[in-house]
This record gives structure tokens, C-alpha cells and sequence, in this order.
């Protein structure tokens, strides 16, 4: 039993040992040098888009024969001057609105002409309006 201890002791006093003399005998670590700094590449640069406007959420593009069923258009600069038609509204429980605005801030004087059905509708939109505004209809197809 005494050689079990004086070797149980033997082992603590090699572990202490080792421990010490693996630190250099300083446990005190504020004078060993820093640790050398690591090197990140930089992260590479990536393009800007272009500036151009934010389009509206849910608003399809316009082309210049047609017009989709939702969104408010700018005449000249989205939607071409002429008379359009559309077979009416996109789905049996709404009516097809539409109307030709003088400005876009969506105060109701702004309106100039507008009308809402379950049939087909023709409209003009002349080189004067402001825009055009859609909403549950079937695509506008431009006729002259």
C-alpha cells in the first residue's frame, strides 16, 4: 500500500513538474509575445446597380402595345398615348376599374376620366394625361 502512494505522489509531483517546465516556468503570460496578427484578404468589391426608380411592389411592367390589369402607369414614359381595350376583369367577383389621372398623388380631384364594369372597357389615353391607373382588369391591349 506505501508503494501505492509514494507512486500516486511520485506521478502528481511529474504532472506539476511537466507543468511548469512546459510553461517555461512562467505562469505568468503578459511578457510572452502577442500572438502574430492574421491576414484577411479583402472581400471583393461588388457593383452597384444602375439608378433606376424603385418599381412598385405588384406592379407589372407595361410594353408599349400593352398595358397589365394592376398599377398605376406614367403616360409618355410607361404607357404609350392611344386607345386600348380590355376583355374586363380578371376574375368574376371584381369589377374592372380604370382611370386616366392628371397627377399622382391619388387625390380624387386628380381624376380626369374613370369607370369600373364586368364587360369588357375601351379607353384613350391622350399625350396629356398624367398616367393611367388599372386595377382588376385583364391586360389593355393598345387598338390605335
Amino acid at each position: 500500500m506505501l508503494t501505492h502512494t509514494l507512486a500516486a505522489l511520485g506521478g502528481l509531483l511529474m504532472g506539476v513538474l511537466i507543468g511548469i517546465v512546459g510553461t517555461g516556468g512562467d505562469t505568468d503570460r503578459s511578457s510572452q509575445p502577442p500572438a502574430s496578427p492574421t491576414t484577411t484578404a479583402p472581400a471583393p468589391e461588388v457593383p452597384s446597380p444602375p439608378d433606376t426608380p424603385p418599381e412598385a411592389a405588384g406592379t407589372a411592367k407595361a410594353t408599349p402595345q400593352e398595358i397589365p390589369g394592376d398599377g398605376t402607369f406614367l403616360v409618355t414614359q410607361e404607357v404609350r398615348p392611344g386607345t386600348y381595350r380590355s376583355a374586363g376583369p380578371a376574375d368574376t367577383l371584381t369589377d374592372c376599374y380604370w382611370a386616366r389621372l392628371k397627377g399622382t398623388t391619388g387625390d380624387p380631384s386628380e381624376i380626369i376620366a374613370n369607370g369600373a364594369g364586368k364587360g369588357p372597357a375601351t379607353v384613350t389615353i391622350l399625350a396629356t394625361d398624367k398616367a393611367f391607373q388599372t386595377s382588376g382588369c385583364e391586360t389593355w391591349n393598345r387598338i390605335t
